[in-house]
């Protein structure tokens, strides 16, 4: 069976649903409002998605566009202000978030929207499957001759109510831990640049020896990792690397093989999580050790603890 993990809440055993449950939500009165009071219809939404993804588009295949003017005609066609647009921009970006995509950089994810928005989400993707598969896996990245230069990451802190069934329907519909999972262009991104990042971290902790021998998995190795690495200390490290898209909060699934090694070695088990590897390339470190609580116990629900998290060097 697969897991899928939250990275910022932990391990749900099977359901990327359940990953979500303990840091994302809204409140659906204040999401489907404008700023002024009054409720976005569908017609309205629709265009302000579907302008939204046409600008996300233009930049994950680096062209130039000019937001004001997209503010411009919404404005004229919507007669909404700026504010209430961009307000809703921005729970653009939190539903995109959800389901492992890129968003627009400026327009942080607000938490606050509605299930007429996950709607509306849900209608423009799925009449443009195209447009969601090119978000998932750029073409940009089948043109890239190295890997991507890693830098430091970390997951999500957010920390939110309980989403709504529909967002969770929504989420289980586009599936990104299983995209991700079966997505062979991303997993080869990864493995390239996962090895680069450790060679580099090692050397600038003053340990040139253990950076020369980071490599590969080889046959002789336990299945269930993509890297074998070391602390800065000497512990061996057993990396299994998961690379999305989409930004830190994306749910990733262990695949049984990793499952069963993190139950094995689970002071050597890592997860690097690489993220947004179509534009900054970061990664985060997720330790394979549970710590699994009575309530999560009964409900046979493993997870990670947010303190281990993130490795110390």
């Amino acid at each position: 069976m697969l897991r899928a993990i939250c990275p910022e809440a932990g391990e749900q055993h099977g359901d990327p649903i359940l990953a979500l449950r303990s840091r994302i939500g809204h409140r659906r009165r204040v999401g489907d409002s404008a700023i002024n009071g009054k409720t976005w219809n569908e017609a309205e939404q629709d265009m302000v998605v579907g302008d939204y993804l046409v600008m996300l588009d233009k930049v994950m295949t680096g062209r130039a566009y000019d937001p004001a003017n997209h503010q411009r005609a919404l404005r004229f066609v919507t007669n909404r202000s700026g504010g209430a647009i961009t307000f809703l921009q921005g729970e653009i970006s939190a539903v995109l978030t959800l389901i492992g995509l890129p968003i627009l950089k400026d327009h942080p994810p607000r938490w606050d929207f509605g299930d007429g928005l996950v709607d509306s989400v849900d209608r423009c993707l799925t009449a443009k499957p195209a447009a969601l598969k090119d978000l998932a896996q750029p073409p940009a990245l089948l043109g890239r001759s190295v890997a991507p230069t890693l830098a430091e990451g970390a997951p999500s802190r957010a920390h939110h109510a309980p989403p709504s069934e529909r967002t969770e329907r929504l989420v289980a519909k586009f599936d990104p831990a299983a995209r991700d999972l079966e997505a062979r262009m991303l997993a080869r991104i990864g493995v390239a640049a996962a090895p680069v990042y450790e060679q580099r971290r090692l050397e600038e902790r003053g340990r040139a020896d253990l950076a020369e021998q980071v490599r590969l998995i080889q046959p002789t190795d336990p299945e269930g990792c993509d890297l074998v690495s070391f602390s800065r200390t000497g512990a061996p490290r057993l990396i299994a690397v998961k690379t999305t898209t989409g930004g830190p909060a994306t749910p990733f699934r262990l695949t049984p093989a990793e499952d069963a090694l993190r139950e094995a070695q689970p002071g050597a088990f890592i997860v690097y999580r690489l993220y947004d590897v179509a534009r900054e390339a970061r990664v985060f470190r997720v330790r394979g050790q549970p710590q699994v609580s009575q309530d999560q116990a009964s409900q046979d629900q493993a997870s990670m603890s947010q303190p281990s998290a993130i490795l110390p060097e």
